[in-house]
């Protein structure tokens, strides 16, 4: 039996509710359910499952749990925790900033020429210390033998603290030979996420021939600056300093030589550039479909072009330059086979605020509220002429952020975009991986077959109570 079927099989008892009652009250046989919460029958369509546990009158947890173990077996406990990973990834809340820290005098700059450090306890003191004292500006970051867990988990938040430094950062990914590597690498993506939108973090990637192959040095994680070079090995137990001006330069060459074969794991943008990028990936190659997630509806293409340019933000110049490329995109949306996955949290945004919460709040100025209710009534009319395109996902399933931007398509060309307000302006982050491309669009293909979403009449219902 399998956890779905002992679940639902405790379930049932629990309830006591005859199977005849059940079947009744379904609509399924009664050999349906007896099959299913023995492990012998595994239904393809959740539809059936929701049906079972309405006459089921099960509480809202336990319900939630059993569409969770269903959903599960359903797809595959490797595919489903790459899903779990990928949603992780995905509802991670407003990108931070680093917490602000005044650099502090180092025992580091008191070590000798060679120092060995031994025990965990010693080597993470003495990082903190490298990490968070050091008066350098940049740091070359290498981690080969770090794998997701406890130690990687302090690494990347000894990273959030840093005040202000550059890091550019290297650190290997499986090749996505199979889901176990893609699920491996997500992880690392979801421990990393903190740091990924900052303007100072470069993380980059390259992918191993072989597990393992990196741990034949002693000291496989550096951590290099102009003055200090500190090695550790890949349980965090032992590590080493060295001063030697001829060795840092060595290992800063080495660094260097193998950045020079890493692909970025995050590119930053400006607005237009990222919505060239989008539009780019849409002219390029054999395109089936695309999906569009974000958490407001893609309302884009039925504002019309002079209402757009007078909510606009910015001199005459820089709104023709953003009309032009919303254009582009707004060409792509009608004419080419898409899907808009959104949340009723976005509609409430957008009703409350006057936010379409896939575009930063400076772009533009909040809609007037007779605009709102205009929009809405236009969507809802577009939803009922094209129900296939319009999705909701579900609040309890997925929580989408009002910074996301997510364009996927089947040339598995895509990325995970976020948007923030840093000090250096309006910046797009995209995580881009051929891995999470994929999951990407698998995860897109799991939303429009129904999965996590209300069907169109629960999603027309919802609006009409908004609209009219």
């Amino acid at each position: 039996m399998s956890e779905f079927s002992e679940r639902l099989e405790r379930e049932i008892k629990n309830i006591k509710k005859p199977l005849r009652y059940l079947a009744e009250a379904s609509g399924l046989q009664l050999d349906y359910i007896s099959k299913m919460s023995r492990g012998k029958r595994l239904p393809q369509d959740e539809e059936r499952i929701i049906r079972l546990l309405d006459a089921m009158e099960c509480m809202p947890g336990t319900r939630r749990e059993l569409l969770q173990l269903y959903r599960q077996e359903k797809m595959g406990k490797t595919q489903w925790a790459c899903i779990k990973e990928l949603i992780g990834i995905i509802e991670w809340e407003t990108p931070c900033h680093p917490v602000k820290t005044e650099a502090v005098p180092s025992l580091y700059e008191e070590a000798a020429a060679v120092t060995a450090l031994e025990g965990k306890s010693e080597v993470y003191h003495f990082l903190k210390e490298l990490l968070l004292g050091c008066r350098e500006e940049q740091y070359l970051i290498w981690t080969a033998g770090i794998n997701p867990g406890e130690g990687s988990e302090e690494l990347f938040r000894l990273f959030h603290e840093m005040p202000g430094k550059r890091i550019e950062y290297i650190f290997p990914m499986r090749q996505n030979r199979d889901e176990i590597d893609t699920l491996e690498n997500l992880k690392l993506i979801r421990l990393l996420k903190s740091m990924l939108f900052h303007d100072n973090f470069f993380p980059y990637y390259y992918y191993l021939v072989s597990m393992g192959e990196e741990q034949i040095s002693p000291f496989p994680n550096w951590f290099i600056t102009d003055g200090i070079a500190f090695g550790v090995n890949d349980s965090m137990q032992r590590g080493i300093v060295l001063k030697d001006k001829k060795q840092i330069c060595i290992l800063r060459d080495v660094f260097r030589k193998k950045l020079g074969m890493c692909k970025p794991l995050v590119v930053h943008s400006e607005l237009t550039e990222y919505v060239h990028d989008v539009n780019s990936m849409m002219n390029a190659g054999y395109v089936i479909r695309n999906y569009y997630i974000e958490q407001s509806p893609c309302l884009l293409h039925l504002i019309p072009t002079n209402i757009l340019k007078d909510q606009l933000i910015g001199e005459e110049e820089e709104k023709i330059k953003l009309l032009e490329v919303f254009q582009q995109r707004i060409s792509h949306m009608k004419y080419e086979e898409m899907v808009h996955i959104f949340s009723m949290e976005g509609v409430r945004v957008l009703i409350e605020e006057g936010r379409i919460t896939g575009y930063p709040d400076s772009l533009y100025n909040p809609l007037p509220i007779h605009l709102r209710k205009w929009l809405l009534k236009r969507y809802y009319q577009y939803m009922r002429t094209s129900p296939n395109s319009c999705i909701c996902v579900k609040d309890d399933c997925i929580k989408l952020p009002r910074y996301l931007s997510i364009v996927s398509s089947s040339n598995v060309d895509n990325g995970i975009a976020f948007w923030s307000s840093s000090e250096n302006g309006l910046k797009y982050y995209v995580i881009k991986e051929s891995g999470i491309s994929q999951k990407l669009y698998e995860f897109c293909q799991y939303l429009e077959c129904g999965e996590m979403t209300y069907s169109t009449e629960e999603t027309l219902n919802m609006m009409e109570r908004i609209c009219f």
